[in-house]
């Protein structure tokens, strides 16, 4: 990502406003202002720093401009920072789908997007990023009702560009894929559909980038019973991995080590019952 003034970066938004939260708040611990320090100058609420020092917030040019010169940054220093707020309202290539996306999903495309290393757990369907188009529409046909035939088609096409967009990456990431044995045994579609998404799994199994296992029943109980789960971990070491568990109501996200060490404990207590999707169908 850029470091200086010459040039916008090209990533998307939410990395952009990672990696500005981050400079901002090391900026400022490293002069010794607390948030109250800030919020005492009336230039922004806790509310809004909290925010933009998460990389959950776009940030004007001149927010970044002033908190720059209060953390006594240097002239490049800040010419830095001003482009990177300027970035952070640049769109992915997702942003055709806005409207049709869960609350925050489309924070979640664009981590997914960015990621080098990626460990989910998926105990009841098959992931997005393997699902064939008629299995991704048979999948929200039965699981949003809601939804009118045009979003439905909008979804599952969303889904084969966010497989494209991964396939096209370079370099591309790695995925440790845990799914559950449910999500085999689901029923969708007719045996023609059933088939092509079998191929599906096992033609992502023999590329390289994808480490596919399947968790049987006869496992017994195991740390994963409360539900999926992703872990992603980024190329730029000082970029904290990301824990997302989806919901009805929206994705949440953390970058607490404390929360992130946990759920990878997890995963290895689930990878280490699970077995290799070639075994399972074999």
């Amino acid at each position: 990502m850029a470091r200086s003034g010459a040039a916008a970066p090209t990533t998307n938004s939410t990395m952009v406003r990672r990696q500005l939260g981050r400079r901002l708040r090391q900026l400022r611990e490293g002069c010794g202002k607390t948030r109250e320090d800030v919020v005492a100058t009336r230039l922004m609420s806790q509310g809004k720093l909290k925010a933009i020092e998460h990389g959950r917030s776009m940030v004007r040019p001149g927010d970044a401009y002033e908190l720059g010169r209060l953390y006594g940054a240097t002239p490049e220093v800040i010419e830095s920072l001003r482009h990177l707020a300027l970035a952070t309202t640049q769109e992915g290539w997702w942003e055709a789908y806005g409207e049709d996306l869960a609350k925050g999903f489309n924070i979640y495309l664009d981590l997914e997007s960015h990621a080098a290393e990626l460990w989910i757990y998926e105990p009841s369907v098959i992931h997005g990023l393997l699902q064939t188009e008629d299995y991704a529409l048979a999948v929200e046909r039965g699981s949003t009702p809601n939804l009118d035939e045009k979003q439905i088609r909008a979804h599952g096409q969303l889904r084969i560009l966010r497989q494209q967009t991964m396939r096209e990456r370079d370099p591309r990431a790695t995925v440790h894929l845990v799914l559950g044995e449910p999500a085999i045994r689901l029923r969708v579609g007719n045996e023609d559909l059933h088939a092509r998404q079998r191929a599906r799994l096992l033609e992502a199994a023999g590329d390289g980038f994808f480490d596919l296992r399947v968790l049987r029943e006869d496992a017994g109980p195991h740390p994963g019973l409360l539900g999926g789960f992703a872990v992603m971990d980024f190329p730029d070491p000082e970029d904290p991995s990301v824990v997302y568990i989806e919901s009805h109501v929206g994705g949440r996200y953390n970058d607490r080590k404390a929360h992130v060490a946990r759920h990878r404990e997890v995963f290895a207590a689930i990878y280490g019952r699970s077995t290799p999707l070639k075994e399972y169908l074999a």
